[in-house]
């Protein structure tokens, strides 16, 4: 009988041994699921990143394509402008004022919108100052008169306002420099 418990013995020694390799194995597998799982995680997440980065791109393109030819188009609103001056004849004047009404509506459609700068200071962020106008109707340093208007897309300078900045009034008798440019 004591061979029959030797050979049990060792059947139960042999099948604990198998069963420690399986879960010995079960582990490694485990491991390399759980590997696997993060893996795949952050390939997704590094999918995704690159999803965004790539929209953002694109919207950047986009918006700088946009600015590029607004701002290409603003300058036609500056020949409206001199047209209008020196146009006569009343039915071409009221064409070219058509047609500049038409422009901008067109360019506030696009989220352009003009400069709001006479009275204001001198931002030389927005305005481009092109001489001193000696008034009292504004603060020394304001901007005294709008040559040109100026526009923005949002927050984003698509043309500089060209100003004429206030400065004091010189006393009776006085040679004024008003007017005066520094073209």
């Amino acid at each position: 009988m004591s061979e029959i418990n030797r050979n049990e013995n060792d059947n139960r020694e042999q099948k604990t041994r198998e069963i420690e390799q399986l879960e010995a194995q079960v582990e490694d597998l485990q491991r390399e699921l759980n590997e696997e799982k993060n893996r795949h995680l952050r390939t997704r997440a590094d999918f995704e990143n690159y999803r965004k980065r790539m929209e953002r791109e694109a919207e950047t393109k986009r918006l700088n394509a946009k600015k590029e030819i607004l701002t290409d188009l603003l300058t036609f609103i500056d020949y409206f402008e001199q047209a209008r001056k020196q146009v006569h004849d009343p039915a071409a004047a009221r064409g070219i004022e058509l047609m500049s009404r038409q422009f901008h509506e067109f360019l506030r459609k696009q989220g352009v919108r003009p400069i709001e700068c006479r009275g204001e200071p001198f931002d030389p962020e927005e305005h481009e100052g092109i001489g001193y106008m000696a008034t009292d109707q504004c603060p020394e340093g304001c901007v005294a008169e709008e040559v040109s208007c100026g526009y923005k897309l949002g927050d984003t300078l698509l043309k500089p306002a060209r100003v004429m900045v206030a400065k004091k009034t010189g006393r009776p008798g006085d040679s004024s420099e008003e007017g005066e440019r520094n073209d």
